[in-house]
């Protein structure tokens, strides 16, 4: 099964065959440093890192604290041309773990290539695909071997958990040794982060498609999936962690172009179309692009208050990818919820669709009951465009009430959202703001406290000098808090170190002697020396940030802007 098609065509049968038995590919040279690594484990865990600053530091952790594997296991962390001192580091973590190795290569852009070149580089039974920001329990390597090699596994899917991210939850209810959908929903997880069987990976030529973005893991997922002899679910356990990043960076938080990534989107339905008939198995997974990536990425608020002309150039690529790579009868083929607005995303207008939309969602659900779509929508939708929905839904069917609000209040706190919404999405840069502080509330607090903290420094100085020292006081130690708590995985340490000098300069206005101006001083250039040290400490070591648990594994560079904080916060109770 070949993932790498540069167009929607699908491939001869030759190259099929010539895929599935492993025919060579041409390989990019790299510049790579590689530790000596000689033995065979049981499982290599690949890991692309590109730029992850504090938020690698756990998965590291959780390397550390493995339990022990049945014939071993290695990690391979491939640094795509990192920037911010974390290739050093790894070399330093590296050379003192001998099951531990890094490649250093140019940056390609995006994780497809390292973990190519991490899966080349690995002599291993199994191989697990971990991101850099994401980790793994303890004992989920060992628990991942052991359950692989009892059920005979070509792919295993672990139990996933997720820290400010939503991951699926029906697919882990149980252990499935012999998972298949729809009576496994196996499509409700299309994330490479699932171990593989290096042999498998071989055999049928299975590499990430170095072209694509963001749909990466569905090209690679469905094929592995189609093509594997045995696909399972491990479930009696968590074993991969799925973390949000609370600065807003990451390959997830990044923009597209819909044009793109539905023509890649395209090509994955492709490979299931070519790797199964029509029935049960194949709607399972169409129905999860079109509730999630389809029709549902158009139903989000994200998309839906775009600025109009990004937004219609969604609709278009969506329409697309449901009239020419679907089946024609895609309509039919979705459950029943998604049957008016799939056909709607077919032949309604973006408006016509948004308002139909708002009558799916902003009504009461009882006043939906029973009602023929076609009467429920007249007025909203244009009668041609009623008339072609009923044709593809062969029947004038009701709308589907299960997202409607279940109460008459319900339906009023939904409108006056709608009419917040509506309101910020008069400016793009702010309503997309707006939604990537929905997808990661953490990345809110942090923006909010680092435009508190100057505020309150400032307030203190206005307090000082009008001879409120206690208040100034006050002010001072809630700026140092603040502080304090953004330096916990902060990806640099500027704004600590402007911070800690706007709390000592509420000092100056009070500062009488000598020795207050000396202790004012010293602070101040202890926060430099702090901020140059922390600099230092990024680019030499991984431990210098905090841990999983902050609390347990500090690091030292929150150590270090804790205490310049407390002591620019004790100088300045002291003067004032």
């Amino acid at each position: 099964m070949n993932v790498g098609l540069s167009t929607i065509e699908r491939p001869s049968a030759p190259e099929k065959n010539a895929c599935r038995a492993g025919t060579a590919r041409p390989r990019r040279s790299y510049t790579q440093r590689v530790t000596s690594h000689e033995t065979r484990p049981a499982v290599s865990v690949v890991v692309p890192v590109y730029n992850p600053g504090p938020f690698l530091r756990p998965l590291l952790d959780a390397l550390d604290a493995q339990s022990p594997v049945d014939d071993g296991h290695d990690a391979i962390l491939v640094d795509d041309g990192s920037t911010d001192g974390t290739g050093t580091a790894l070399d330093r973590w590296c050379a003192e773990r001998p099951w531990a190795r890094v490649i250093h290569q140019p940056n390609s852009g995006w994780p497809s290539r390292p973990r190519n070149v991490g899966t080349d580089a690995s002599g291993s039974e199994f191989i697990l695909f971990v991101d850099a920001d994401d980790r793994i329990t303890p004992t989920a390597l060992a628990d991942l071997v052991r359950f692989g090699r009892e059920a005979g596994s070509d792919v295993v899917v672990g139990r996933m958990r997720g820290v400010g991210r939503k991951v699926p939850v029906v697919l882990f209810r149980r252990t499935v040794r012999d998972a298949r959908a729809p009576q496994v929903p196996l499509p409700d997880s299309m994330t490479s982060h699932a171990m593989f069987r290096r042999a498998f990976l071989t055999e049928t030529g299975l590499r990430f498609d170095e072209s694509a973005r963001r749909v990466e893991d569905h090209l690679f997922v469905s094929a592995a999936y189609t093509s594997a002899h045995r696909v399972s679910v491990y479930a009696d356990s968590d074993v991969y962690v799925h973390v949000a990043r609370s600065d807003g960076a990451g390959a997830g938080f990044s923009t597209y172009d819909p044009e793109t990534y539905y023509h890649d989107l395209a090509r994955a339905i492709t490979i299931v179309m070519d790797a199964r008939e029509p029935g049960p198995e194949r709607d399972a997974y169409l129905s999860r692009w079109v509730r999630i990536e389809l029709v549902g990425r158009l139903h989000s608020d994200a998309v839906r208050w775009m600025p109009a002309g990004r937004r219609d150039a969604f609709f278009a690529a969506v329409r697309d990818t449901l009239t020419n790579a679907m089946p024609a009868d895609i309509v039919a083929r979705v459950p029943a919820a998604w049957r008016w607005p799939t056909a709607l995303a077919v032949v309604a207008t973006p408006a016509e669709f948004l308002r139909a939309e708002d009558a799916m969602r902003l009504t009461v659900a009882a006043d939906l009951e029973g009602v023929p779509g076609s009467t429920a929508l007249a007025g909203l939708v244009s009668p041609e465009s009623l008339e072609r929905a009923v044709a593809l839904l062969g029947a004038d069917e009701p709308l589907p009430n299960g997202r409607a609000a279940r109460t008459p209040r319900v339906a009023r706190i939904r409108r006056l959202q709608h009419a917040a919404l509506r309101v910020t999405a008069v400016s793009g840069r702010l309503h997309r703001q707006l939604a990537d502080w929905g997808r990661t509330p953490v990345l809110f607090a942090r923006q909010t406290g680092a435009a508190v903290a100057p505020i309150l420094a400032v307030a203190a100085f206005v307090c000082a000098l009008t001879g409120a020292p206690g208040a100034a006081t006050l002010l001072v130690a809630g700026a140092g808090a603040i502080t304090i708590a953004l330096a916990v995985r902060s990806t640099g340490g500027g704004g600590t170190a402007v911070r800690q000098l706007l709390v000592l300069a509420t000092c100056t206005p009070r500062a009488a002697s000598v020795r207050e101006w000396v202790a004012i001083a010293a602070s101040a250039v202890l926060v430099g020396a702090g901020h140059v040290a922390d600099g230092l400490s990024r680019r030499r070591s991984v431990r210098a940030h905090a841990g999983a648990i902050v609390w347990r594994h500090p690091g030292t560079i929150t150590l270090r802007a804790a205490a310049i904080t407390v002591l620019c916060a004790v100088v300045a109770a002291l003067v004032l």
